[in-house]
């Protein structure tokens, strides 16, 4: 197949996998978004709870999962793609979408620090109480027309006593009372017990879990997208049940793992000259280092494993 063809990648993919090795791997190691079904289902949730209507009981949003699932990066792209041009007849850009990250106490003073970092806002860490800081970051709140709120790493509330938890949850109830604003909570599945001190705010929060990937026709998109994502010159067989099944065993399901696994198959595939990703890419140990689920060493075993999944 010729260099400048590539029918079998994306038309934005194609003209990556044309440039020289060490620009494509670089390509591979970067971060970078990909599309599928079950990430596309979140985002229309999330999306449903932006464009509710101000309300006095606003409806919230849990997104729970594993470390290494994807959250951060779905949420983040929930912002951008909600991101408004800058409003040069008031002179401020608005901001629909607010992603913050809950802080490690959970105090008023530190929680509006961290909004107003997020809202590329002065932080004016030199007060000690926190009404001083509320005040400014709900004027600015509004001035931005901010209708959710997104706290990453919620199920760091845990961290504060009892009181301190009370007293935050609180604090959000307030926010979504006065502001008319929506929230949506991001941790790993504990993260549901940081709110059960507060049963009126509890109710009106609405689960969405990011499960494992199990086989499946979602598993099956996801992978096919993360290939097509990969500036390789050749086309990769990797609708296969075997090496699903075979992600599966070495990654529990996990996102990250199974991201990881295929950027390092497609970078030995441009080191090897193959340009594609197939089941053999899969033997090498070196494809699954840090990668493995615990209590699954790799090595010889491992590499046996393999073998045994492609017969």
């Amino acid at each position: 197949m010729a260099v400048t063809e590539c029918s079998h990648l994306p038309e934005d993919v194609r003209p990556i996998a044309r440039l020289d090795a060490e620009a494509r791997i670089a390509h591979i190691r970067a971060e970078r978004w990909v599309q599928h079904a079950a990430a596309d289902r979140v985002l229309g949730y999330l999306q449903e709870a932006l464009e509710q209507p101000p309300r006095e009981r606003m409806e919230n949003v849990l997104l729970v999962g594993e470390s290494g699932m994807g959250k951060t990066m779905l949420v983040r792209k929930f912002e951008r793609q909600n991101t408004t041009q800058f409003d040069s007849t008031v002179g401020i850009q608005r901001k629909p979408v607010v992603v913050m990250l809950m802080p490690h106490q959970p105090t008023e003073v530190q929680f509006f620090n961290q909004l107003l970092q997020a809202l590329n806002a002065p932080s004016p860490s030199h007060f000690t109480h926190g009404f001083p800081v509320r005040d400014p970051a709900v004027r600015l709140l509004r001035q931005l027309g901010t209708r959710v709120v997104v706290i990453d790493e919620l199920n760091s509330l845990l961290a504060g006593s009892a009181r301190q938890q009370r007293v935050f949850l609180q604090l959000l109830r307030f926010l979504s009372n006065e502001l008319r604003l929506a929230f949506v909570g991001v941790g790993v599945p504990e993260a549901r017990h940081a709110l059960l001190s507060d049963s009126q705010l509890r109710s009106r929060f609405s689960d969405i879990e990011l499960s494992p990937w199990v086989l499946g026709e979602d598993m099956r998109d996801f992978i096919t997208r993360l290939t097509w994502s990969l500036p390789l010159r050749e086309p990769s067989p990797v609708d296969s049940p075997k090496l699903r099944r075979l992600l599966l065993e070495r990654t529990g399901g996990i996102t990250l793992g199974m991201c990881k696994a295929f950027e390092r198959a497609a970078i030995a595939a441009i080191h090897a000259g193959r340009e594609k990703i197939e089941l053999r890419s899969f033997e090498d140990p070196e494809i699954w280092r840090g990668v493995a689920t615990p209590g699954r060493p790799v090595g010889l075993s491992a590499r046996n494993r393999a073998r045994q999944a492609l017969l």
